[in-house]
């Protein structure tokens, strides 16, 4: 069986709308597959994607089972189930593993900088001259993903590959409002749920000296929607680390509010943005992915 899988911590609308969408462009070329993962679904999967008639599946993995790794090139990250012998493909828009999967995969190996893994997905689909053949719910989902992903097309990783893809899927869904709905749906989520979203969107990854290992995100459409939440921001931050970030994006301003634990953190945070810390965040605009702040990082390292 081929198993299509994403990381162990958390799945994000990405990697969800991604594997249920490859496992169904699979189907249509006569190869059968399953969806597996063990980890928890983050805010960015709302109730109404919830509620489409395609989900996880319920299989036990077993040894002669072949793997297919969709947004995640760090095995260390890899579900434990994962024997990385029988990875037989990656797809993936994270830097850092390019030429270690490239040595195994080759051709079966794709990382590229662009906006959304879902995006590659659609084009899997356009390849196979099957992308009219889409489900209008599939089509929803990578919508979601790629909004989710690009920042509704703000940040700096988005490409015309993007667009492309999301123009494509609009035609399918025929949805002008998508984007508006989604992201208010995914606020009143963060709101109602404000611990749950945040823990369940956490990385813990050493990075770089700029940054600590704990790295929240929240996607939001208002900022001053939350701000009456912000006290109870820093609770569960701390409740989970003595060093964090979290980087609030707020969509409606195009701008990340960083918020940090301490004023170490906040002092080596400015330093790498080169801006400074005021009324409690750091704010950047436009703003940045959680990605893009780690590969800041990692850049300033190499200077």
């Amino acid at each position: 069986m081929i198993v299509l899988t994403v990381g162990k911590s958390y799945v994000d609308i990405d990697g969800y709308a991604s594997c249920l969408a490859y496992r169904e462009l699979l189907k249509m070329q006569g190869i059968e597959s399953k969806f597996v993962t063990h980890a928890t679904l983050n805010y960015s999967i709302t109730k109404s994607l919830l509620d489409l008639p395609y989900s996880i599946d319920d299989y036990e993995v077993n040894s002669e089972d072949q793997f297919i790794i969709l947004d995640l090139s760090n095995k260390d990250f890899f579900p434990d189930f994962v024997k990385k012998e029988n990875v037989v493909e990656l797809i993936d828009h994270h830097s850092g593993f390019e030429k270690y999967w490239d040595d195994r995969l080759n051709k079966n190996a794709i990382i590229e900088r662009i906006g959304s893994v879902a995006t590659i997905i659609v084009e899997k689909y356009e390849q196979s001259n099957l992308v009219q053949k889409m489900d209008k719910s599939i089509a929803k989902l990578l919508m979601a993903a790629i909004l989710d992903n690009t920042l509704n097309f703000t940040a700096k990783i988005t490409n015309d590959r993007d667009r492309k893809a999301y123009y494509m899927l609009k035609t399918i869904t025929a949805e002008l409002d998508f984007a508006d709905k989604y992201f208010n749906e995914c606020q009143n989520t963060i709101e109602h749920n404000l611990e749950e979203s945040i823990v369940n969107d956490l990385k813990h990854q050493k990075t770089s000296k700029y940054l600590p290992d704990i790295i929240g995100q929240l996607t939001i459409w208002d900022v001053d929607r939350l701000r009456n939440k912000i006290d109870r921001v820093k609770q569960i931050m701390n409740d989970n680390g003595n060093k964090w970030i979290i980087n609030i994006i707020s969509l409606k301003e195009n701008t990340s509010y960083i918020m940090c634990s301490d004023d170490e953190v906040r002092q080596t945070a400015s330093e790498l943005f080169d801006c400074s810390y005021n009324n409690d965040f750091l704010m950047l605009k436009p703003a940045r992915l959680r990605k893009e702040i780690m590969e800041a990082a990692l850049s300033k390292n190499i200077e």
